[in-house]
């Protein structure tokens, strides 16, 4: 597999934004260009790899990201890919750095995953005549209004382009609102809903020896300001009679050392997904990796979602249905708000941390509700697959010079 060498020697700060500066030149080029800022617009892109290969195996492609963590992840995802994906970190928008990727590269067709409106970047787009495609697009009611207000100066960026594949009906209204000719947005779908479920994590049977039949409850995606609340969860379910083993799964890396003090300062005993060593018994599982939390799902009862207990919006609920487990989620679910509606049984809203602790414990303690949760969810996925397929097929004529505004 072609790897960068930003993808090889790491992931530091310094160095990446050094090779998103001065994008490599001379490598393969790429007739279709991906880009996802960071982990979870990461796998959407390779799901959409995969079913741009299956359409069209031969196909080159680029696959860029702009963290850390997702720069870290493409290699992981894409080692299987052949003939090789061409990896690499994303340009800064910059007219030097985006010139000398799009010049190396020379792609026929440019894919942004999600929300990524880069100035520089479509302007160029856009004067090379180069199609670009917004695939599973969200805008949120904030993006709109901020986009709304800078008026002239994105509406040259905008004009790019070529077409936009919806998640929902609000985020097309959103982009039409915004500027976006009405016959160049579809509405496509959640590509989420497509993606296969992972196999099992190669830590499970070290989860499953730590957990030692107690039930495992995956808090996932847990901010900064949750993790006393999911750290508490322990104590309050065993009040309740089911004390479950943590799999804690914290949003950020740089939380991961402060997740580990603050759960032995709580008297719990911490394992760490990283570490080799044999700990002994633990009441926690620290998962201080990268990508590897829809696969930990699979060993969960139940989850709790992280995002939604501050005044974050709720991060990715899809991916704890997929394992077929019930959610139970805060207030704050503004980002997958239409979602959790269609998701019926299969979640279970809560205002705050005693009501998420009376929750958690009437579904471990019932297998009826679990299973009820279960059939909710693979109705919800059954009702929405199909926007990987539908996007493709844009994409496809997109790059074949067969796609044009809707009458």
């Amino acid at each position: 597999m072609r790897v960068s060498p930003e993808t090889r020697r790491g992931s530091g700060v310094p160095a990446l934004i050094a090779r998103r500066l001065l994008p490599p030149e001379g490598q393969a080029q790429a007739d279709v260009w991906i880009q996802g800022v960071s982990v979870g617009e990461v796998e959407l892109a390779h799901t959409l790899a995969l079913a741009l290969r299956a359409e069209r195996p031969d196909l080159p492609l680029l696959v860029t990201s702009s963290t850390p963590a997702g720069v870290g992840l493409l290699g992981r995802r894409f080692r299987d890919l052949s003939p090789p994906a061409r990896l690499q970190p994303f340009p800064l928008d910059l007219p030097l750095s985006v010139r000398r990727l799009l010049d190396s590269a020379g792609p026929r067709l440019l894919v942004l995953v999600e929300t990524e409106l880069w100035p520089v970047l479509l302007g160029a787009a856009r004067r090379r005549g180069l199609p670009v495609l917004v695939a599973s697009a969200r805008l949120s009611e904030r993006s709109a209004r901020r986009l709304r207000a800078a008026g002239p100066l994105f509406r040259g960026p905008l004009s790019a382009l070529s077409a936009v594949a919806a998640r929902t009906p609000e985020d097309a209204a959103r982009f039409a609102a915004v500027g976006v000719p009405g016959g160049r947005i579809h509405l496509a779908g959640d590509m989420k809903f497509d993606r296969p479920l992972p196999p099992e994590p190669p830590f499970a049977d070290r989860v499953r020896a730590l957990a030692a039949g107690r039930p495992v409850l995956v808090g996932g995606s847990i901010a900064e300001e949750e993790l006393d609340l999911a750290l508490s969860l322990p104590s309050r379910l065993a009040a309740e009679g089911c004390a479950p083993f943590l799999l804690l799964a914290p949003r950020r890396p740089e939380a991961w050392n402060e997740a580990a003090l603050r759960a032995e300062s709580a008297g719990l005993r911490v394992a760490r997904r990283s570490s080799t060593a044999e700990t002994g018994p633990a009441d926690v599982f620290l998962l201080d990796t990268i990508g590897e939390l829809a696969s930990a799902y699979r060993l969960g009862d139940v989850a709790l979602l992280g995002g939604t207990f501050g005044k974050r919006g709720g991060h990715n609920v899809l991916e704890p249905l997929l394992a077929g487990i019930p959610v139970v989620l805060g207030p704050s679910t503004s980002n997958i708000r239409r979602t959790v509606e269609a998701a019926g049984k299969a979640v279970v809203e809560v205002t705050g941390p005693a009501e998420a602790a009376r929750a958690l414990a009437r579904l471990l303690l019932s297998p009826g509700a679990r299973g009820e949760a279960c059939e909710a969810a693979g109705d919800l996925f059954a009702r929405h697959r199909g926007a990987t397929r539908r996007t493709v097929r844009l994409a496809l004529d997109l790059l074949d010079g067969r796609a044009g505004d809707r009458a």
